[in-house]
């Protein structure tokens, strides 16, 4: 037999449980965040839909009558059921979602460029994607999926390996146009130089690698004085296609924007790091569907980035490249 729920008081019913619990119509006000007079009138109202008296007031205290401590047991069980079942859908809501966690970098500049194809293709993944001015960590961050900058295996994880490092320098066509001839290393020295601060490489598991050790690493002495500096990659290398100067690009973050113009390389060194990133996957999600298409989806997004689909004629290493210097110092 179906029965008519909207006649119930359902406000009133919650004020008479805070109030019977607490045996304290003040304590009830103070715990729904109303008046004192607002738990008085659903109280009243309560004890008029039922025609019956639920509390007995005296001057300091309230007790419940025996009418109304069978309405407040039906009522906190009642109650108890509804918010059991509130975590029981907020839980499946939960493992239904996939949580990723990446470092904003990555986030910013080479998936939001590829995302939107992912969720056109699998509308099915209620895909949730945070990101961070660190390297997630697995063990603590709760994601079901990490993009983590460097890792050590540990138990209750798996990690596929994305890519290794490549850097080198990038500029705008606009500021190319504007600069003196850039042939070599050393002429980026005469440049103007963007390039991240040590509060921005604090929060990653790395070293700094920045402008200093650029030149180092080819043997070059660095300038005294940068263009400016940033805290956030982003940031920095917004500047650098507005024109305002030379960058360091890392290959993952910046390929789209030489692909499409957006960024030239003003010389053809680059530097391969042996530091690599990885997609790390907790063992209670591994397993499920929705893991496992993203994961599919991701590796064949940088699988560009491995070596044998890199440019060999651009990629040079910074040893080679000094031998090379000295070897035409020897000669001159």
């Amino acid at each position: 037999m179906l029965k008519d729920y909207r006649r119930l008081p359902l406000s009133a019913l919650r004020a008479f449980e805070a109030a019977a619990r607490h045996m304290s119509f003040t304590k009830a006000a103070n715990e729904l965040s109303v008046t004192q007079a607002a738990v008085s009138r659903h109280i009243s109202t309560l004890e008029d839909h039922l025609e019956t008296q639920l509390f007995n007031r005296g001057n300091q205290k309230v007790s419940l009558s025996p009418a109304g401590e069978e309405l407040f047991e039906s009522v906190t069980l009642s109650l108890a059921h509804i918010s059991a079942a509130f975590d029981s859908v907020r839980r499946r809501q939960k493992a239904r979602r996939l949580t990723v966690g990446v470092p904003v970098s990555f986030s910013t500049l080479f998936l939001s460029r590829r995302v939107g194809e992912f969720v056109f293709s699998n509308p099915t993944v209620d895909l949730h994607i945070v990101s961070l001015e660190r390297s997630p960590d697995p063990a603590n961050d709760g994601f079901d999926v990490s993009v983590v900058m460097g890792y050590l295996p540990r138990p209750g994880f798996s990690d596929d390996v994305l890519f290794s490092e490549e850097v080198f320098p990038v500029c705008s066509k606009l500021y190319h146009s504007r600069s003196s001839q850039i042939l070599t290393t050393a002429d980026l020295a005469e440049e103007v130089l963007v390039d991240m601060d040590l509060q921005h490489w604090s929060a990653y598991p790395w070293s700094p690698f920045v402008w200093a050790h650029w030149f180092e690493q080819f043997g070059v002495s660095p300038p005294s004085k940068l263009g400016m500096t940033f805290n956030n990659y982003p940031a920095m290398i917004q500047a650098v296609f507005q024109g305002h100067g030379i960058g360091l690009g890392w290959r993952h973050l910046v390929m789209d924007y030489l692909a499409d113009g957006t960024l030239i390389r003003p010389i053809a060194e680059s530097f391969c790091m042996a530091r690599k990133h990885h997609l790390v996957v907790a063992d209670a999600a591994v397993n499920r569907e929705d893991v496992q298409i993203f994961r599919e989806w991701l590796l064949k997004q940088v699988a560009i980035l491995s070596p044998s689909s890199t440019d060999g004629g651009s990629r040079q290493s910074a040893r080679t490249h000094a031998e090379r210097l000295r070897s035409a110092q020897r000669s001159a």
